[in-house]
């Protein structure tokens, strides 16, 4: 009884209201779980103020843990799939032999009985820490998939569970397939961490795995000795994307449909030999997750958003988006389709690949290995009676020549290129072969982007600068203007960022600029004009999301180049 009146006083103090607090007390944890699992499962109490709580009461000190600082040789006391199972992390043990546990459960008396037996005669001492950090210590610690690293090296049946296992819905695990087990596991790790990629690349001694995380590829720690099942883990991979897992020369491209607990994803799967075996590379993409699609989704400033808002309006011409691999341009693409797409109107896009289907809109898959490329489609699609065509990318003449044609036509066409601003999109195509004349009587204007990483919410603080240090980047802070910065936090990953938004440079082509493009001035005279005429750089726009507090001044000079640096480019 008087556990329980504690209890509801740990509640109570970790901010639940009475109702809250009794629903929680009354929880009745099924066979193989515990109170403190099902309280945390609830969502209902922050684990941070819990942990601390229960501490107090149970007088077990709450300390924090970095899985990057656990004593290596500490971990070998205890088995993997003890530490796992009922997540306990050996820290370290001092020289008179005391080891340091650490769990976030202090109702779990079947794991203290299973390490105390295997710490038979070893002075213990406990520690809470909340579960988000432990779980992440854990995986730190051990690497992702440690929990069944022994049970791969052990199994023989786990190298024919590669070719024999079909099943690709990743929630549910075959217990004598642990290869299988183990990629499942990176996949589901990569899908919790919201990744875009993921990189399994062979080294001279080891095999890395890294994630890209809002644009930043963050290794992955891994079990050691990995490298030996490297062979094992790429035929997985290959045979979830119904690659030739006996053609290991020539690079490959495959395609997966996962199951997962977050609903269907559709990962884009590509392979290339190199000289320490082949690596593979994962770009996910959910289908199930719901997105909204229209110009608020951009979030661009009032000036930029207006600007576009009228090139939306015209009744012909072309729209080019520019930026690198991975800048947003499909989803302003498809945000720009959305905000125009009407019963009255016909849109047909040809992508490469589709990325998200829209409604209303039809929508090609580009198929180069049976001739239907950017070209052919866009060919067939001006037979369709289009009012709207998006092609995925304009990479060649003959694709940017079809386009041309379909605007002086009559038509509103989008695409994309990839230079590094806005009015290096006019260079690009000149270089292509296209008239200075053509260009300029039909493109209507160049939208570059880029993503920067927004300031974590859960860790985001006041930062200082340098006035001296902004004014040389080329910006002149308002008056009471506050930085801000993430001090990195578990939600965080520790980077101090969480998630990403578009900055923005929309360049028109007004009549100042067709003129200077069929006289064939130079790139860097084209950008003069272009800021003179009032065009928000790259930067100018970063800045704009500084002063919001909704990214950094690092961020945005990693990101962007300096509005002085317009030597010709492209």
């Amino acid at each position: 009884m008087s556990q329980l009146r504690s209890l509801l006083e740990a509640l109570l103090a970790a901010g639940c209201d009475d109702a809250t607090a009794a629903e929680l007390l009354a929880l009745k944890p099924p066979a193989g779980s515990t109170w403190t699992v099902e309280a945390l499962n609830s969502g209902k109490v922050d684990e941070s103020k819990l942990t601390a709580e229960l501490g107090r009461i149970f007088r077990t000190p709450v300390e924090p843990i970095d899985g990057a600082n656990v004593d290596r040789q500490t971990l070998q006391l205890i088995s993997g799939r003890i530490v796992f199972k009922h997540h306990i992390l050996p820290i370290s043990q001092d020289e008179a032999g005391v080891i340091t546990l650490a769990t976030y459960d202090v109702f779990n008396q079947t794991a203290r009985k299973l390490v105390t037996q295997q710490l038979a005669g070893k002075k213990i001492r406990w520690q809470l820490t909340p579960r988000t950090q432990l779980l992440r210590a854990l995986r730190t610690a051990y690497g992702v998939g440690a929990d069944v690293f022994e049970e791969i090296l052990k199994n023989n049946r786990a190298y024919d569970a590669i070719e024999q296992d079909s099943t690709l819905d990743i929630t549910s695990d075959d217990p004598e397939a642990s290869v299988v087990k183990f990629v499942n596991q990176v996949i589901r790790e990569a899908i919790t961490e919201r990744a875009t990629d993921i990189h399994v690349e062979p080294l001279e001694n080891d095999l890395r795995i890294r994630y890209r995380i809002d644009g930043i590829l963050h290794p992955i720690a891994v079990p050691p000795q990995l490298r030996v099942l490297q062979s094992a883990i790429i035929s997985r991979l290959k045979v979830m994307a119904h690659m030739d897992i006996a053609e290991r020369r020539l690079p490959q491209d495959g395609r997966i449909n996962l199951t997962t607990q977050a609903g269907a994803i559709d990962v884009r799967v590509s392979t290339i030999p190199t000289v320490n075996g082949e690596s593979i590379s994962l770009r996910l993409l959910s289908r199930t997750e719901t997105l909204t699609f229209g110009l608020d989704r951009l979030d661009m400033g009032d000036f930029q958003m207006a600007q576009m808002k009228n090139m939306l309006a015209l009744p012909n011409g072309i729209i080019l988006v520019t930026g690198p691999t991975g800048s947003g341009k499909s989803t302003s693409l498809y945000s720009f389709l959305s905000s125009i797409n009407q019963p009255t109107r016909r849109i047909i896009t040809v992508e490469e690949p589709v990325e998200y289907r829209l409604p209303g809109i039809s929508q090609i898959d580009v198929k180069p290995d049976i001739g239907l490329t950017f070209a052919n489609g866009l060919r067939a699609i001006l037979r369709q009676d289009p009012n709207i065509v998006m092609v995925g990318e304009i990479r060649d003449f003959e694709t940017a020549e079809i386009a041309i044609r379909a605007a002086m036509t009559g038509h509103l066409v989008f695409s994309t290129l990839h230079t590094n601003d806005a009015v290096s999109g006019i260079t690009r195509l000149t270089d292509m072969g296209i008239e200075p004349f053509l260009l300029a009587s039909v493109v209507r204007c160049f939208q570059a982007q880029r993503l920067v990483r927004t300031i974590c919410t859960e860790c985001r603080v006041e930062a200082a600068y340098d006035l001296d240090y902004i004014k040389s980047l080329g910006f002149e802070p308002p008056p009471g203007g506050k930085f801000y910065k993430g001090k990195g936090c578990d939600t965080c990953r520790q980077t101090g960022y969480r998630g990403r938004r578009a900055i923005f440079e929309v360049c028109v082509v007004n009549e100042n600029l067709r003129r200077m493009i069929i006289r064939k001035e130079t790139g860097n005279a084209l950008k003069v004009r272009a800021i003179s005429d009032g065009m928000e750089t790259l930067r100018t726009d970063g800045w704009r999301r500084v002063m919001k507090g909704q990214t950094t001044v690092e961020e945005i000079v990693r990101v962007t180049q300096s509005d002085d640096d317009m030597s010709e480019t492209d």
